[in-house]
Parts: structure tokens; C-alpha cells; sequence
């Protein structure tokens, strides 16, 4: 039994039947490889089942369910779950006919559309049979409250193999023992009882974050009035009042091609990215009848988790950067992307993860969750001026082919979560020589997002031709 910190708390009070609060994983598969495989129905299933019957004890979350405390007098609990069944989490389906992208993104988007039972494990996986080609697919989704993109591909790395043969993996060091339910009197007194040592841990709190403020400031002074950090993104059907149902759409592009771009400009993978990003999302509002000029401006996680952290739960902060896509050169487009990320960057590294960690344990759980209810419930997102158009993800994902339960994976596509008032998110994760993205949308505010992934395949190929030509014309 443990309680789930401030930060992590937060997903849980954000999550609402118009913004379900899951992050989801699709990743296509070859049974071909498959070591003696007989073609029998339900074979890939049972593989999969039986390989994570035997890991389990690796990603303890899986097991524990949820339990909240009367009155919203503390965050809640996770307990082991007495009746936990891993049946009812990996579930078997098949697509209709013909199999393709069309019906694979159509049962994606079904599946994150819908809210997750908070009373069990929050956490879901589809063997996807029926796929164009013979091909299977594994579709999953997790509580946000779990885990982050980083600790997403932890716990997908327990599944996997570096080959088809399934690696032997130690059992645990004591066997597995559910939890009893505390009553609701044994949650209220531990309420009560985290009440009375928070003042000391409050007044510690404080100490810690003097320091640290004091540094933020003098950044701010010594930065003067610098406009990368004031950013409003414009509005259009970007941002809105999300509603319940999610579109889907995969894509993937050449990571060589971005590599290139990025040696060629001397900035880092995320900038190439964001610049790809801000040109394809302005051809897709523009190609849908809206204008702006001025700059999209994305928010990005950014992973504050210690090197070689390998626990699940959320270690990630957040940074606004426009995309600058008004701008029609690409190398300059780069810097100044590049320009807005450094001092982004720098005031989230002065404001530490462990002081903003600590300063989330004290916002009262039920004011926390009532406010989150408001918002999202409301229209009033759609009022504001947007802070960022869309959310943008990448993460980096395995550099050589990898299997699952004997298959070889093809394609592995991150699905991100939207967030009230952002109606679009792009996620992407690198795997062996591409990038794979994932694009999910309200499925009422945004044009079919289809488009949207043709144009990044478009503006990669013209940010290249454009880099060449500018290699080109150097002496």
C-alpha cells in the first residue's frame, strides 16, 4: 500500500469522461518469427499472456488498484487488488475487414476515447488480430497516474526481447500478496495523521525552495524582457471545449532525415522536430480554412527523471516554445526554435522536479479535484487565450529491431492524452532507422488528422530538399 504523491495525484483529478487521463502504445508485429509457431487461433494471445503472466512482478503498478480517501481529505492510495485478474486486462479482438490503418486507427481511437475503470488496475491491453498481411498488433493503454512517456517504455521493455527466443527472467524474491481494503475510518485517520506532519515538512519545504527561487529570479532579471518567455499561441480549432470522442492516425518518417537536419544546423533532434511539427500543423490549419500570422506555440514535456531512474511513475516538467513556423526559412526557423528552448529550459532547471514534486502535496485533494472538474466540464478553455496550441512528445525508443513473445515488431506508435482546452497531441518515439508518430484528436473539433501526418511526410521531404540547397550554396 502506498500513497500516490501531489504530482501524480493530479491525473487523477484531471481525468474526466471528456479528458481521460491514459497514454496509450500500439505496436505492429510479425508472427512469422514466431519459434515453432503452429498458426493455431488464440496462439499469440496465449504466448503473450503466459510471457506476462511470468513478468509481472516486474511492473508492480499493473497489480494495484486505486482507492480514495473519504472527503478528499488526502490523495489516494494504491493497493495490491485482492481480486486482480490478468484475463480481464489482456483482452483478445479482431479487426474487420480488410485490416488496414483505416480499421486499426478507428479501434484505437474507440479505445482511448473511453474512460478507464478506476475500481481495478488502470491499465489495458488488446492482442489485435485480423491485420492486413498477417500481421497482429498490441495495443495498450495506462493511467497517466502510473507512468510517463519514459516510464511507458520501462514498462514495455519488460515485455520485449532482442530476439525471438524469450529471455529468462528471474522470479520474484517473495511471492505476490494482495492487499485488504483499509475501511474508511483507517483512511481518515491517515489523513489525519499526514495533516499533523505537514507543517514541519511544509516549513522544510519553504527552506528548500528559497534557494531555488532566488535563482529563478536572477535568471528572469538577467534575461530582461526576452519575448521567448511570453508566449500565447493563437487560436483555432486547435483549442476548444474537447469533447469525448478521440481520432487516431500513425505515421512514421525517415530519422536519418531528421538526423541530417539536425547535424547540418547544429541543434538537437527535439528542435528538428518541433520545427517539422509547427510547418505541418500550420499547412493543416491553413488547408482547413483558418489563417494566423502569428507563431503555433507547442508545450513539451521534458523528462526530469535522475539517469538511470528505471521506476514508472511521472518525473516530467513542462516548457512552452513557439514553433515559429511563420518563418519561411528553415535554418533560421531551427535557430530560433533552438534560441526559445535554452531559456525555457534553463528557468525549468532552476525551478528543481523535487521542490515542484513537494509543493503539489499540499494542494487540498478536493479543491484539486473540484477545480480540475470545473475546467474541464466547462467551456471556459475554449474562452481563454491558449498557453499552447498542442502538446508534443517525443521520446527516444530502441535503436535495433526488438520482439514480443516471439514476434518481431514492426512499428511502435506512442498515443499522448488531450488535455482540456487542447484538442490535438503528437507523440513520437524513434525505433531503429524512423520515427514513429502518433496523432490523437478530438474527433468533433479537428479535421480527420489523416492529413495531418501526409503533411509531416511532406514538409520533411521539403526541410530536406531545403538544407541540401543551402549546403549546396556554401563556399
Amino acid at each position: 500500500m502506498r500513497r500516490i504523491a501531489g504530482k501524480d495525484a493530479m491525473f487523477v483529478y484531471a481525468d474526466s469522461p471528456r479528458t481521460p487521463m491514459h497514454i496509450g502504445f500500439a505496436g505492429i508485429f510479425d508472427p512469422t518469427t514466431i519459434p515453432g509457431a503452429t498458426g493455431e487461433p488464440g496462439e499469440i494471445y496465449n504466448r503473450l499472456f503466459d510471457v506476462m503472466q511470468r513478468r509481472l512482478h516486474l511492473f508492480p503498478p499493473f497489480r494495484q488498484k486505486l482507492v480514495k480517501v473519504p472527503f478528499g481529505l488526502n490523495h489516494p492510495i494504491l493497493i495490491e487488488d485482492e481480486n486482480f485478474d490478468l484475463e480481464y486486462h489482456l483482452r483478445r479482438t479482431a479487426l474487420p475487414a480488410p485490416g488496414g490503418a483505416v480499421e486499426l486507427q478507428n479501434f484505437i481511437g474507440r479505445l482511448m476515447s473511453r474512460q478507464m475503470d478506476m475500481g481495478r488496475p488502470m491499465w489495458e491491453g488488446w492482442v489485435v488480430e485480423g491485420l492486413e498481411g498477417g500481421r497482429w498488433a498490441y495495443v495498450a493503454k495506462t493511467h497517466h497516474v502510473l507512468i510517463d512517456g519514459v516510464g511507458g517504455n520501462e514498462a514495455l521493455v519488460n515485455l520485449l526481447d532482442l530476439s525471438p527466443d524469450e529471455r529468462e527472467v528471474d522470479p520474484p524474491a517473495t511471492a505476490w500478496k494482495p492487499d485488504h481494503r483499509p475501511s474508511d475510518v483507517r483512511l481518515m485517520a491517515d489523513a489525519v495523521f499526514d495533516q499533523i506532519k505537514k507543517p514541519p515538512a511544509f516549513i522544510s519545504t519553504v527552506a528548500r525552495s528559497v534557494p531555488v527561487l532566488a535563482d529563478f529570479v536572477g535568471k528572469q532579471v538577467r534575461r530582461g524582457d526576452d519575448p521567448a518567455l511570453r508566449i500565447i499561441g493563437p487560436r483555432t480549432f486547435l483549442n476548444g471545449h474537447v469533447g469525448p470522442h478521440r481520432q487516431v492516425a500513425l505515421g512514421k518518417v525517415s530519422l536519418d532525415d531528421v538526423k541530417k537536419i539536425k547535424h547540418a544546423t547544429d541543434v538537437k533532434v527535439n528542435d528538428v522536430v518541433l520545427a517539422l511539427c509547427g510547418r505541418a500543423l500550420r499547412k493543416f490549419v491553413y488547408a482547413n480554412g483558418q489563417t494566423t500570422d502569428r507563431s503555433l506555440v507547442a508545450a513539451v514535456p521534458i523528462s526530469v527523471r535522475p539517469k538511470g531512474d528505471k521506476t514508472l511513475d511521472n518525473q516530467v516538467a513542462a516548457m512552452t516554445v513557439p514553433f515559429h513556423d511563420d518563418v519561411d526559412d528553415v535554418a533560421e526557423q531551427l535557430q530560433l526554435i533552438a534560441e526559445a528552448t535554452r531559456p525555457a529550459k534553463e528557468m525549468l532547471g532552476a525551478v528543481t522536479a523535487t521542490v515542484l514534486q513537494d509543493w503539489t502535496e499540499y494542494a487540498p485533494p478536493a479543491v484539486a479535484a473540484q477545480a480540475f472538474r470545473f475546467y474541464s466540464g466547462t467551456s471556459l478553455a475554449a474562452r481563454v487565450p491558449p498557453l499552447a496550441n498542442v502538446t508534443i512528445s517525443n521520446v527516444p525508443g530502441p535503436p535495433i529491431p526488438i520482439y514480443m513473445a516471439g514476434s518481431k515488431m514492426l512499428g511502435m506508435y506512442p498515443i499522448g492524452p488531450l488535455i482540456a482546452g487542447q484538442a490535438l497531441n503528437i507523440t513520437l518515439v524513434s525505433y531503429a532507422d524512423e520515427m514513429h508518430i502518433g496523432v490523437i484528436a478530438d474527433r468533433e473539433l479537428v479535421p480527420p488528422v489523416g492529413e495531418l501526418i501526409e503533411h509531416m511526410h511532406t514538409t520533411l521531404a521539403e526541410m530536406v530538399a531545403a538544407i541540401d540547397a543551402s549546403s549546396a550554396r556554401q563556399p
